[in-house]
């Protein structure tokens, strides 16, 4: 889920944002505004208000199911100001979402649940600036920037990631997370103003057929290549506008930004597909798993889960559109 990196004795599991004060394993998901009830309504005023003055100049443009998905994130964040971090993850998050934690993957409520709450003056505050929905309205992505602050570390000075989450549309025609994932930044990561819509142009709208590759099958062909050469397996594979997520680096977008990083790290000695799902339209769907990535020097092996959004292009070929790894 949303997250980013804490101090060295937090722990940073898979909601957007885990903000921890101790060591014990049991993480705490994306701490969001709990502050007193003037100063919330204040901002949630000027949120919505900024919010909407966004959607009316940057939106306008889109399929009112991107537009709907969008506007469920940032009342979503608002809710947050008003209710808390875990209260308004409870109430957005799916049943079935599933969350990275301590090495294993668990449906993310049951892990709110056991988090403790977060100080209530820590501050989190993030917006939705660049995602995709597939064709059929029912499955889509939103990244965009988050900053923590809490008066009482490093001189309230924000720390600075990104989050990612799939959104799934219910049977009531509503949104819900189903995947959430957050990445530490050095600084505030940049983002074109208002919202932007992922490059579709060239989108899958076509029926399926023996020669339709199935998602899963990229995924495993994907994994089975990055045990040859990172570079390599994502040069073939990269969407236009395509965004790599890491730990404590700013996001890197573009094929050539990708690869070029890409080609100064080791191959993976294991990477295995845990779970595929594609939109009813087959032009897009997220896949998630895990990896090792060998040791380099004295330092030790990177292991963890990663999350993938994937588009498929009118020849049928299944594109990389977003691609983060959570270590564990």
């Amino acid at each position: 889920m949303r997250w980013s990196a804490p101090e060295p004795s937090d722990r940073v599991h898979n909601a957007r944002y885990a903000m921890r004060t101790d060591p014990s394993p049991a993480a705490a998901s994306r701490a969001k505004y709990a502050v007193v009830h003037c100063a919330v309504s204040m901002a949630v005023a000027v949120f919505t208000a900024t919010a909407s003055l966004a959607q009316t100049q940057a939106d306008t443009t889109f399929p009112p199911s991107l537009t709907r998905m969008i506007e469920t994130e940032r009342t979503f964040a608002a809710r947050a100001l008003m209710v808390g971090w875990k209260q308004a993850f409870l109430e957005y998050f799916a049943d079935e979402a599933i969350g990275f934690d301590a090495g294993a993957a668990d449906l993310a409520k049951d892990q709110f649940r056991r988090s403790p709450d977060p100080p209530k003056d820590l501050q989190l505050i993030w917006e939705p600036r660049y995602g995709d929905i597939a064709g059929s309205a029912e499955l889509g992505y939103l990244t965009g920037p988050v900053k923590n602050m809490l008066p009482s570390r490093n001189n309230g000075q924000p720390r600075h990631s990104t989050y990612f989450s799939v959104w799934k549309q219910q049977r009531n025609g509503s949104y819900q997370v189903v995947l959430d994932v957050g990445t530490p930044t050095p600084m505030a990561a940049p983002f074109a103003p208002g919202f932007t819509r992922a490059p579709h142009a060239n989108r899958f709208d076509g029926d399926y057929d023996e020669r339709t590759p199935p998602l899963s099958a990229a995924d495993s062909v994907m994994n089975a290549a990055l045990r040859t050469s990172q570079a390599s397996a994502y040069r073939e594979r990269l969407a236009p506008g395509a965004r790599l997520h890491r730990r404590n680096m700013m996001p890197l977008v573009g094929d050539r930004a990708i690869v070029a990083w890409l080609a100064m790290q080791p191959r993976y000695t294991a990477a295995d597909t845990r779970y595929a799902e594609a939109a009813r339209s087959g032009d897009l769907g997220y896949t998630w798993g895990t990896y090792i990535i060998p040791s380099r020097g004295r330092g030790a092996r990177e292991e963890g889960f990663y999350a993938r959004v994937w588009v498929r292009e009118r020849n049928g070929q299944w594109r990389i559109a977003a691609d983060i790894t959570q270590p564990q």
